[in-house]
């Protein structure tokens, strides 16, 4: 039972040490605690202006090319890496002084910033695989154009472009989509003038048309027709392949006709007494 009340003895004193130090420690906890915060604070800071940077780099711009743009995107995850350190710390401080909430803020930026980094590189691959697809087009010959399977191929491409989870205002996206919206009017295009109704007499008129000189032949490309750029001719284009089927109709007709005739043998005899 004595060492019972020795126990007793010690533990009340303890509490009561524990009691005056913490009293006389809380003013260095409270200058910790406010000098930690501001650290939060100027944390976040650095992060809305490395958000506000980052915003202008070239890698959201088109011309930077998907190769240069992919390894400048690996590089912020490794600028990335100083503002996690300084999270880990803070957010530990901040969790010793019973307030965990206050590093949320600087995480969830830097958790919008990886996303956002991801979802470029995202685009980027997908640009890169447009580019390649496009630059196939370039190489087909024109008489092996196939436009119909090639504007699916488009369309497709169209379609994974809009799906994607990116700011539709970034130069890169804008600049793919105009790039993609070209070959959409191009190609229906190129199966007009692909059409078999299409004469000698019709390529002369699309050529004083483009002001362009060429031959159809298995030597043309089909860039050497994207590169006269037909699209701005677009309703000259469609006026003429609409003119050239119509004659081809025609032409049919008039064949169907001669044929029909051909066959036709007429037997002459004079009217009664007439002399006709």
């Amino acid at each position: 039972m004595k060492g019972l009340g020795v126990i007793n003895k010690h533990w009340v004193d303890l509490k009561k040490t524990c009691k005056e130090t913490k009293k006389e420690i809380q003013p260095l906890v409270a200058q910790e605690q406010d000098k930690n915060s501001s650290n939060i604070k100027k944390l976040e800071e650095d992060i809305t202006l490395f958000i506000q940077e980052m915003r202008k780099r070239e890698f959201f711009q088109y011309k930077c090319g998907s190769a240069s743009a992919l390894d400048k995107l690996d590089g912020v995850f490794g600028e990335l890496k100083v503002f996690e350190d300084k999270i880990d710390d803070y957010g530990f401080n901040s969790a010793k002084f019973g307030l965990p909430e206050q590093i949320n803020k600087a995480e969830r930026d830097i958790d919008t910033i990886k996303i956002t980094v991801e979802n470029m590189k995202a685009l980027w691959d997908h640009i890169n695989q447009c580019q390649q697809t496009f630059e196939g087009f370039y190489k087909q010959k024109w008489v092996d154009t196939q436009p119909f399977e090639m504007e699916d191929d488009v369309k497709k491409l169209m379609k994974s472009l809009k799906d994607m989870k990116i700011d539709k205002k970034a130069n890169a996206y804008q600049g793919i989509l105009d790039e993609i919206k070209k070959w959409l009017v191009f190609l229906p295009l190129i199966a007009e003038l692909a059409d078999d109704s299409m004469r000698d007499r019709h390529w002369d008129m699309i050529k004083k048309k483009l002001g362009a000189e060429f031959t159809i032949d298995d030597k043309l490309l089909l860039q050497d027709i994207y590169n006269l750029n037909i699209g701005k001719y677009q309703e000259d284009v469609e006026e003429i392949t609409d003119q050239a089927r119509q004659e081809a109709k025609m032409e049919k007709t008039l064949a169907k006709l001669d044929g029909s005739w051909n066959d036709v043998e007429f037997d002459f005899a004079p009217h009664k007494d007439s002399g006709v």
